[in-house]
């Protein structure tokens, strides 16, 4: 019998049992909790936790998006976060591309799958070589070209299943060489998605030729392109080519309209008919209901030449709608929008932005007649205009979440109390533009218990409180941007909605450095405020952020280069821009605490 170890102390024997009871749950578990966790950069004090939680969320990581800030990162980031499978340079990066594709060869990223270099104003012939002998089996390609880079992609990535090459910024040279096409629809054989939206380099015959070749296409997106690409008579004759197209989308006004129909009705399997910006008629609409084609998407938004007739015939026959798109027509009203909502059993989405005839009648209509609606967004219509009638108001409509209505002058504080009422577990709300309704904005910060972002941008032309006295620890993001407020409504949101992430006060005027100080203080899981024309408050202030909040992740003022190091050794980006771009994995930047080391800090302990 082999020898038994010392009995331990009863210190250390008492630790180690405490250890052995601790409960243990495997990765795969902890995997399935992290993926309901929406906000990724909560990710970062979980992995302040352990070396076994460090390493489950870094294999979470799978988005990667580039700025100017990040090339002296990128090694740390990729030695990182080894299950990338999304790498994308933004426009808003400044650099060599060319280097960057280059350093990122030198890694081994085995799940990268997709490469966006989409609005970079060169093609970056030599980065691409060498960051194609690393990865040839790149499934997914986004990028602008000219006419004698087709063959170069066909090389270095014969694999490719996916191309975007949609709205290039230099988008005048066409391809007059059909060899070149042909070599490239050839050489792509695998690919199952083309989008060539806006871009006038593809002409008709160059559609005709990949849809021709291309054996295993599903997708065709030819959206906003020229009259001379989008005749329907050869596009009619380009999707013939391909009756197991899945998904079409193309802009364009009557030809031969036979032939179109023809082709159309041939595509059996069709799921996705986005026919946006065209001039189609009811003849259109009717055949493809009379095939009963297995629609599960519908946009027409921009589109001319059609009636209610076509839409209603299509929509009864096609009544497994899950995504419908009809904003700017010139034929829906409130009565309108009643009888078609009763056929649509199946809808999840719902857009009529830009229809001036809807009212409140439309919006509790679609949410009556629609039971599982959870998206709508009727931007620039006329809600608030009409007063719904109390028999609206008995309904409990929780199925709805997501509510976009921007740009309703009429929509006051009435219509949000009542919106606030029967929408109990709203998430998301969007209410900019939409004048004076700082009553009903409460209300449904004080209803809907589910609240997660309010955007209340122009909250009105005059003074008005906006007293939030009640806590609201649901709330993630607030835009209380060109609204006059002083510093007594931040003071409340901030000791209110203290788990506030993200907090825009552009242009507020009155607001001091007094007021940001206290939502910086409260609000401790801030991570982004913008705070861009806010005249009273200095760039002083900034300093003091980083070192109160070490959260921060990005500070939206002005052009500060005396602060950028300060900053970034602090995790933060400080900027002018209000468009959004900033460097993050899975679009957000990604930010660490304390830094003094940048390298060190990012890499796996």
């Amino acid at each position: 019998m082999a020898p038994q170890p010392p009995p331990p102390s009863s210190s250390s024997s008492s630790s180690r049992i405490c250890r052995h009871q601790e409960p243990h749950l495997p990765d795969e578990c902890w995997e399935l909790i992290f993926k309901h966790i929406s906000d990724h950069l909560d990710h970062e004090s979980l992995s302040l936790v352990s070396r076994q939680l460090l390493f489950l969320t870094n294999r979470l990581r799978t988005d990667l998006s580039v700025l100017d800030p990040v090339p002296p990162l990128l090694p740390a980031l990729l030695r990182r976060f080894r299950n990338l499978t999304t790498i994308k340079i933004t426009r808003y990066f400044t650099g060599d591309i060319n280097a960057l594709l280059s350093q990122i060869a030198l890694f081994d990223l085995p799940s990268l799958r997709s490469l966006d270099l989409s609005h970079q104003p060169t093609f970056p012939s030599h980065g691409l070589r060498q960051f194609s002998q690393k990865f040839p089996t790149l499934k997914s390609l986004n990028c602008s070209f000219t006419p004698q880079d087709l063959g170069l992609i066909v090389e270095c990535f014969p694999n490719l299943e996916e191309i975007d090459v949609s709205f290039p910024p230099n988008n005048s040279d066409e391809i007059t060489d059909y060899s070149r096409v042909m070599a490239f629809a050839s050489g792509l054989k695998k690919l199952r998605k083309v989008n060539v939206s806006g871009n006038r380099k593809f002409r008709n015959s160059h559609i005709f030729t990949l849809c021709q070749n291309c054996h295993f296409l599903e997708e065709l997106i030819v959206l906003k392109s020229t009259s001379k690409l989008s005749v329907i008579r050869q596009m009619a004759n380009a999707i013939r080519q391909r009756p197991q197209l899945r998904s079409l989308a193309f802009s364009g006004s009557h030809d031969k309209i036979s032939e179109f129909i023809d082709a159309l009705v041939n595509l059996k399997g069709l799921t996705c008919l986005e026919l946006s910006w065209s001039c189609i008629s009811d003849e259109v609409l009717c055949a493809v209901a009379e095939e009963g084609l297995p629609l599960r998407k519908l946009s027409l938004q921009y589109s001319i030449g059609y009636g209610y007739h076509g839409i209603s015939r299509l929509l009864r026959k096609c009544n497994h709608l899950q995504y419908l798109d009809l904003e700017s027509t010139e034929y829906l009203n409130d009565q309108r929008v009643g009888e078609l909502s009763l056929l649509l059993g199946n809808l999840n989405f719902v857009k009529l932005n830009r229809n001036r005839e809807l009212t409140d009648l439309s919006l509790f209509a679609i949410m009556r007649n629609c039971p599982l609606i959870t998206e709508i967004r009727m931007e620039s219509t006329c809600l608030g205009k009409k007063k719904v009638e109390e028999n609206f108001l008995v309904v409990n409509y929780s199925h709805v979440k997501f509510l976009y209505l921007a740009n309703n002058l009429w929509l006051g504080d009435r219509s949000l109390t009542i919106l606030a009422s029967v929408c109990p577990n709203l998430e998301i709300m969007d209410l900019s533009d939409c004048g004076t309704h700082s009553k009903g904005a409460i209300e449904v910060l004080s209803r809907c218990c589910k609240i997660l972002r309010l955007d209340f941008a122009h909250l009105g032309y005059k003074e008005f409180p906006f007293k939030v006295n009640f806590e609201v620890p649901t709330l993630f993001v607030l835009n209380l941007s060109w609204s006059i407020i002083g510093n007594e409504e931040p003071s409340l949101i901030s000791k209110n909605c203290y788990n506030l992430k993200e907090l825009k006060l552009e242009y507020c005027s009155k607001i001091t450095a007094s007021g940001v100080k206290q939502v910086v203080k409260d609000c401790k899981q801030l991570r982004m405020i913008s705070l861009y024309s806010c005249k009273n408050i200095s760039t002083d202030v900034i300093a003091w952020m980083l070192l109160a909040r070490s959260s921060l992740r990005k500070i939206t003022f002005a052009s500060d280069t005396g602060r950028r190091d300060l900053s970034l050794r602090h995790g933060c980006v400080v900027g002018w821009d209000l468009s959004g771009g900033w460097l993050g994995l899975s679009g957000r930047w990604l930010g660490f605490r304390g830094i003094t080391n940048v390298t060190d800090s990012l890499l796996i302990r």
